[in-house]
């Protein structure tokens, strides 16, 4: 068996860097990773990072400090932080009807949803039943969802949108914003000030250094959502497939996919890069970007309860999920940020202002988490002494 090569730095705080740093080993001893890094930040600056094993299949290229790899809905968050932070320069409030911005989206039934709505996936857009669509013909799709009527009558209920969401926040920020795509916004505004290593459309110059996908192997444990899943005809199969149809997992290997800009699940980063700035966005004092009342918005539940599309109870605000009862980010009932499929996690801890995220290139079953990812999680809190 291969030396893994475990790398640490910065340790402001030990406890917390051994409980995290003995679960992560933990993983690789137990054969659950091929190459992983994570990252805990404080208000912008580093507590500690980790990073192992091998970003290819072969073993060969090692994970080092900078290696990229795609965190397929972690992203979400990146993404709404970024309409968030155009609606604030604004003086746009939540509560506007998304056709006062978008006014084509009126049709079919929608000139009431209000950009909230939208946000905590209250819109009844989770799925879009025209097929042919391509994930990088943004015009096409939005265009589609604009005459889409809701999947259901507005009910208060909510409803996850995998595909959809991403197209959906890109164009509400365009029409903010004179249609300056929200992967240039989030670059502008955020990624090159802070430096961040998060992309949605890789340059071409950082292909080389970014990890192999391994999908999930075996059968996904029998689930609610499987069996929403297996059946085409359900809102969760369908809320899956469009736009972009069916692909493997593996697809996000392609240099194509990768240098697209397709919001809601090609973000690709580093651990550090989604910590240090879920941990900006945890700041309660100062913060550089956000006001509190934005802040506020990121942390306030606006719905929960049964999930129409995961199947199972979740807890969204504007745009981020919550820890919920799953505790999937920790015991926080504040702490706010997204899963991604296959054990990506990017969260905000706003009672001790921290950002974490853990992204791995070997993936796992599980829509909301990962036993890997719980484990982390859990370790993280086991060494908090409040």
């Amino acid at each position: 068996m291969k030396d893994h090569h475990f790398f640490t730095y910065s340790m402001n705080n030990q406890a917390i860097s051994e409980h995290l740093k003995k679960t992560f080993e933990r993983h690789f001893q137990e054969g659950l990773e091929q190459g992983a890094s994570l990252a805990l930040y404080h208000r912008g600056e580093n507590i500690m990072s980790l990073h192992a094993g091998w970003r290819d299949l072969k073993g060969q290229e090692p994970w080092t400090q900078d290696t990229l790899a795609p965190v397929w809905s972690a992203g979400k968050g990146i993404a709404s932080a970024c309409l968030l932070h155009a609606l604030q320069e604004q003086h746009i409030p939540i509560d506007t009807r998304v056709a006062t911005l978008w006014p084509e989206f009126a049709q079919a039934g929608k000139e009431t949803i209000t950009i909230a709505q939208l946000l905590s996936h209250r819109s009844g857009l989770a799925a879009l039943d025209q097929k042919g669509l391509a994930l990088t013909d943004h015009r096409a799709v939005v265009e589609a969802l604009a005459a889409h009527p809701p999947n259901w009558i507005y009910d208060g209920s909510h409803g996850y949108g995998p595909r959809t969401f991403g197209f959906l926040i890109d164009e509400l920020l365009r029409r903010l914003t004179g249609r300056e795509p929200l992967s240039l916004y989030w670059r502008r505004v955020f990624g090159i000030p802070l430096g961040l290593d998060l992309w949605f459309g890789l340059p071409q110059a950082e292909l080389a250094r970014t990890a192999t996908l391994i999908p999930p192997q075996g059968t996904p444990p029998p689930s609610a959502f499987g069996r929403a899943y297996s059946d085409h005809t359900s809102l969760t199969r369908r809320a899956f497939m469009e736009p972009g149809g069916g692909f493997q997992m593996t697809a996000m290997n392609q240099p194509a996919l990768r240098q697209a800009a397709i919001i809601s699940s090609g973000a690709i980063a580093t651990a550090d890069a989604l910590a240090r700035l879920y941990s900006i966005l945890a700041m309660q004092h100062n913060n550089p970007f956000f006001h509190a009342t934005t802040r506020q918005l990121m942390e306030t539940p606006m719905t929960s309860g049964q999930d129409r599309v995961f199947m199972e109870d979740t807890v969204f605000s504007a745009g981020f999920m919550l820890s919920g009862t799953h505790g999937i980010m920790g015991p926080g009932a504040r702490n706010f940020g997204h899963p991604g499929a296959g054990g990506a996690l990017a969260f905000a801890d706003p009672e001790h202002e921290w950002g974490f995220a853990y992204v791995p290139n070997k993936m796992h079953h599980g829509i909301l988490t990962s036993l890997r990812t719980q484990r982390l999680v859990n370790a993280l809190y086991f060494g908090v002494t409040t």
